[in-house]
């Protein structure tokens, strides 16, 4: 139900042509920025800021050594899961909210903070 609001909310500001503007900072990942803010993942989730779920940069810092770890926050998109970071669970975005190059695109983006 909480999927399916965050996702209303963010297809009627679409709609309404009330998108925000990309940040001049991320202008050269304008795509992903705006996949991340129709998706709402900015509800939870901000570079540089702790909301509901970690900052960005900070997973990027986490994971930055790290081989495995495009597949692993692929897998934590898609599947959802928690206690990573704090003791609240991520909803998970199926094939059906988020297709998997989309899912990629947003990886990318937050490995690359």
């Amino acid at each position: 139900m909480r999927i399916r609001i965050i996702l209303l909310a963010s297809l009627l500001m679409a709609l309404c042509g009330c998108q925000p503007e990309v940040p001049k900072e991320y202008a050269d990942n304008a795509v992903a920025w705006r996949l991340a803010d129709k998706t709402g993942c900015f509800m939870c989730h901000k570079p540089g800021k702790n909301l509901l779920g970690p900052a960005w940069d900070a997973v990027a810092e986490r994971y930055r050594n790290d081989p495995d770890a495009e597949a692993h926050l692929m897998d934590k998109i898609l599947n959802g899961g928690g206690g990573a970071w704090i003791d609240r669970n991520m909803p998970g975005y199926p094939e059906n909210l988020l297709s998997e190059a989309d899912r990629r695109i947003l990886t990318k983006f937050i490995l690359s903070l």
